[in-house]
């Protein structure tokens, strides 16, 4: 409907309104002729019906004298009997027309005058309810037909032939029925043709038809016209000035017209916009020249910061790799001789037994401080290799008994020398896996040497190795009895050169590197890191690594 002209709705609708409109009038026309031709049917009925109870009166009046001239000299009656006359005049009234007159009764002397349907209905709606006329437009003989009926009551000169005592002969050799005075006789009965009256009321309908649709169609032509003066031709031209403006013509002024106010105040409102649009497209092309004058300079402000900032970050990436370069160089210079002196250490210590306590504590100081520093300086070398890029997945079908056993060597000597338990165990259906065995056991070896490193004397660290079927993941958990750590310190801890506090990194040293380094190889295993604590209470570390990562088989059983 969005894209109907107002013009053509306007037509549909008027169409539609003439329509309902004829109908309506058909239909009430139709009624009103119907219930005049009835009217004038029930009067035509009523005055046939009056002027025949009249005869028959006139002829009862009468009966007497007729009844004086009417008998032979052997006493037998050969008169004219009242209703026999009243027949013959209801014949006489009829024979000029299509009407038919009857005299009907329920027990009628004459069978020619017994009832039928319509005329039954009347004798009793007379004798039961009193009614003085009974009349219907019905059918007969497939025709539609208009019945009347009157009743005919007993007067006083009725009663010679129809009073008491009944069952006695009257004068005309008929039994007397015994009826009183106002007892109902019988019924006058007249059908009338409605042939002539249905044409009439016909052809009145559609005269009437014929003006009102006339009329209708003259006043649906006068709209149609005036819409199109007064409506649709001032739209027109405000449309095609909504037009120029589009295409950026924004000089557009309307005329007044003598259509209607309304279409004047449009006219107004579209003239003062039209206006306001060329007065706000003037100030916004000196705002578009400025604007595009200020972004120009910005963009060269902007080119310039862009060259400084890239010169920048030439500089911060050369020195970063100076960073790189340096530490690991520091780092690999560093390992080699604390290499030799653990070296030397185990040497010392397997050959020649100390003299005494002193030396002997002085031997474990050590190789416990050469541990912890070898520690530091790994992770500071693998840290640097990582930033470089130059860490690899050595990807390859690895034994964790192995792993775990190498782990222990390394952390046993160092809890044994803080005085703290370090176990571990390993379930027996953990299968082969498919990792980095280098990276796995960095993994492993930094998480327990944290935490032996923050556990007090007489704690205990435990190393569990479990594999998780429903999940196709080997679960390591590093459990510890150590000072915890609080809720709000959990993720900063798996930062970079980040210690719990000041007070910690006082009493502990490291890096801080070792929980970063573990979280960074979990990842590349494809795996999670994550930590259960609470201040006092220990820490349990749990590693979740893809037994599989890329799917195969090859790697299940031991």
């Amino acid at each position: 409907m969005g894209n109907v002209t107002l013009k053509t709705k306007f037509v549909v609708l008027i169409s539609a309104l003439v329509a309902v409109s004829l109908f309506a009038n058909l239909a009430w026309t139709s009624m009103n002729k119907r219930a005049q031709m009835e009217s004038e049917l029930r009067e035509k009925g009523e005055v046939l019906a009056q002027q025949m109870d009249a005869m028959w009166e006139f002829m009862a009046s009468n009966q007497d004298r007729l009844e004086q001239i009417s008998y032979t000299e052997d006493g037998v009656y050969q008169g004219l009997h009242c209703a026999i006359v009243g027949r013959s005049i209801g014949l006489l009234f009829t024979s000029q027309s299509e009407y038919e007159t009857k005299f009907v009764n329920f027990n009628p002397r004459n069978i020619g005058d017994e009832p039928d349907e319509f005329e039954a209905a009347a004798l009793n709606a007379f004798m039961d309810e009193g009614r003085t006329e009974y009349y219907a437009m019905t059918e007969r003989d497939g025709k539609e037909v208009f019945r009347y009926s009157a009743p005919m009551r007993i007067e006083e000169n009725c009663l010679d032939c129809h009073g008491e005592p009944k069952g006695e002969i009257d004068v005309t050799g008929f039994p007397k029925e015994g009826w009183t005075i106002g007892d109902v006789g019988g019924a006058i009965s007249i059908t009338m043709p409605l042939d002539v009256y249905m044409e009439s009321e016909q052809s009145a309908i559609v005269q009437d038809v014929i003006f009102f649709g006339g009329m209708l169609a003259f006043c649906l032509v006068v709209v149609y016209l005036a819409l199109g003066y007064l409506v649709t031709r001032p739209l027109n031209k405000i449309q095609a000035a909504v037009e120029q403006i589009q295409t950026g013509n924004l000089d557009v002024e309307l005329a007044y017209t003598e259509s209607s106010r309304e279409m004047n105040t449009l006219t107004a409102d579209f003239n003062r916009m039209a206006e306001e649009l060329s007065t706000i497209y003037g100030n916004l092309e000196t705002q578009v020249e400025d604007r595009t004058a200020q972004l120009a300079r910005a963009n060269d402000v902007l080119e310039r910061q862009r060259a400084q900032l890239e010169e920048a970050n030439d500089r911060l990436r050369g020195e970063n790799q100076y960073k790189s370069d340096f530490l690991a160089m520091m780092s690999h210079e560093l390992r080699t001789p604390l290499t030799s002196i653990l070296a030397f250490a185990e040497m010392l210590n397997k050959e020649n037994d100390p003299k005494d306590e002193k030396e002997a504590e002085t031997r474990r100081e050590i190789e416990a401080n050469s541990r912890a520093l070898l520690f530091m300086i790994n992770d500071i070398l693998e840290m640097s290799r990582l930033d470089a890029g130059r860490i690899e997945m050595n990807v390859e079908t690895v034994d964790l008994g192995d792993v775990a056993g190498l782990v222990q060597s390394v952390v046993q000597p160092l809890a044994k020398q803080n005085g703290i338990e370090f176990t571990c165990d390993i379930d027996a259906d953990v299968p082969l896996i498919v990792a980095d065995f280098e990276k796995l056991r960095h993994v492993l070896e930094n998480l327990a040497g944290n935490a032996v490193k923050f556990t007090p004397r007489g704690g205990s660290v435990r190393l569990a190795i479990s594999y998780h079927p429903e999940c196709d993941e080997v679960w390591f958990k590093v459990i510890d009895t150590g000072i915890g750590i609080a809720k709000k310190d959990q993720k900063r801890i798996f930062e970079r050169f980040v210690q719990v506090d000041s007070s910690a990194s006082r009493r502990y040293s490291g890096t801080g590197l070792g929980l970063a380094l573990a979280k960074e190889y979990t990842e590349m295993h494809e795996g999670t890191l994550c930590v259960e604590s609470a201040p006092g209470k220990g820490s349990t570390f749990t590693v979740r690594i893809p037994a599989d990562p890329d799917g195969s088989e090859g790697a299940r059983g031991r």
